[in-house]
């Protein structure tokens, strides 16, 4: 398997370089790497590298090159097998869902399509950028859904938070954090614990930790090197923080062991901040069901012309919510959904209830649900209710566990998917990303 798809990778490689006229003028976009059937180009490569390194000098860090491309790569990887599953398993999305989601995305920035385009990768073409944008959704919505599907909150659990964030009160301390996780692989933790104390060893000798992270990291979280930004004490996972409330800036704790792995962690900064009050969004919807007779041109449509009589007057959105709406919980009170969070609903319904003003009524948009027409009415600010310190309780657990699930989700993806480097930089420095593929473990639908 490794040497024919070596081969494969090789003879894409000549592909991709065929056509150069005059071959000397321009050079040969070779294989960076090879993952399961997927190409990743040099050129891809060196765009990923700069951009990290540019979003890391922002955020006031900078790391070797070295570093800075095997973060990228890692990127790279994850971000290549997340779509192959998207791909396997017939999830895309359409033009006409495309364009919903962008002019979305670019009401809730406050920018024009246009500008939300050209914002995502400087120097590429409007066609490029709509394509990024879609696979970046794509990528998104596949990697949110697997996620969630893992994550487990108790009513235990989120009132034993609600309390103590009311005993807390309006201030709690935030923490900076970067973090470096070694995986035990295999169950090989004499091998883990062996890398973690050559880490500790090259920390001791004056290396950056962000650059440790970023060589050492595996899957996306490599591409912020380490850097965790600042998170509430609520949020530190609970084996941490003895350790964490003894420390100063600067100490680098640790080795703490998880399911995850074995971490060391670095603090930069504490601050002291209000905790944040929470939005309650008042909306209503109308729904459409798609079907084989039934499209999603049709629905949009239906929708579409269903918002024209209702922004004229023709009709209110509580009298055609009850007339057409089959949602049959919410259409017998006229679309209303009360007042609740976004992180009720789901992710792209969503996405365009927050990028409403109170009054408007939303586009056609397509959630896994189907097709709606959202009407927002009121966004109020809750944070003295006992209901707003479990809402922000769940939260928090749920923020906690989806980084947490997150990484374990990646790592199993990664661990069933063959991986082979030919980067020349990443070979020369020693640096072997290199795996065969093990069986895959069943996917959840």
């Amino acid at each position: 398997m490794k040497k024919l798809t070596r081969n494969l990778a090789l003879l894409l490689s000549l592909v991709l370089g065929a056509g150069a006229v005059p071959a000397a003028e321009q050079a040969i976009d070779s294989a960076a790497a090879v993952v399961n059937n997927d190409i990743i180009l040099q050129s891809e490569l060196n765009k990923a590298q700069g951009e990290l390194s540019e979003n890391l000098q922002r955020r006031g860090r900078s790391i070797d090159d070295v570093s800075a491309r095997k973060a990228a790569l890692e990127s790279l990887i994850t971000r290549s097998l997340v779509l192959q599953l998207a791909q396997s398993q017939g999830i895309a999305l359409n033009d006409m869902q495309l364009d919903a989601a962008i002019r979305q995305a670019a009401a809730q920035n406050g920018v024009t399509e246009e500008e939300l385009l050209a914002r995502m990768a400087p120097g590429i073409s409007m066609e490029q950028a709509r394509e990024q944008f879609r696979s970046d959704l794509v990528l998104n919505e596949v990697r949110r859904a697997r996620v969630r599907s893992r994550i487990n909150i108790s009513d235990t659990e989120v009132d034993l938070l609600a309390r103590n964030l009311r005993k807390v009160g309006s201030i709690e301390p935030q923490y900076h954090l970067s973090q470096i996780i070694v995986p035990i692989q295999g169950g090989n933790a004499a091998a883990a614990n062996r890398q973690v104390s050559e880490i500790r060893a090259q920390l001791k000798e004056g290396a950056d930790f962000n650059a440790l992270a970023a060589r050492y990291s595996i899957g996306s979280s490599a591409s912020q090197a380490g850097d965790l930004g600042y998170l509430p004490e609520t949020q530190i996972p609970v084996p941490f923080l003895p350790a964490l409330l003894k420390a100063s800036p600067g100490d680098v704790l640790g080795p703490f062991r998880s399911p995850y792995g074995i971490h060391l962690l670095k603090l930069y900064d504490v601050s002291h901040d209000a905790v944040q009050p929470i939005s309650l969004y008042d909306a209503s919807h109308i729904l459409l069901q798609t079907s084989i007779i039934f499209s999603d041109e049709a629905a949009s449509r239906e929708l579409a012309a269903l918002r024209e009589q209702i922004i004229s007057g023709q009709i209110s959105f509580a009298d055609a919510a009850r007339r057409y709406s089959e949602d049959p919980g919410s259409a017998i009170n006229g679309g209303d959904l009360g007042y609740a969070t976004p992180e009720k609903y789901d992710p792209l319904f969503a996405r365009a209830m927050v990028a409403l003003q109170p009054g408007q009524v939303s586009d056609p948009i397509k959630s896994s649900f189907g097709w709606h027409l959202i009407y927002l009415k009121d966004v109020k600010l809750d944070k003295d209710s006992d209901e707003a310190y479990r809402q922000k309780a769940r939260d928090l657990i749920f923020r906690r566990l989806f980084q947490e699930e997150s990484i374990a989700w990646e790592r199993e993806l990664r661990d069933s998917a063959y991986i082979h480097v030919m980067d020349p930089i990443l070979l020369q420095a020693h640096i072997d990303m290199d795996q065969d593929a093990r069986p895959a473990a069943p996917q959840l639908p």
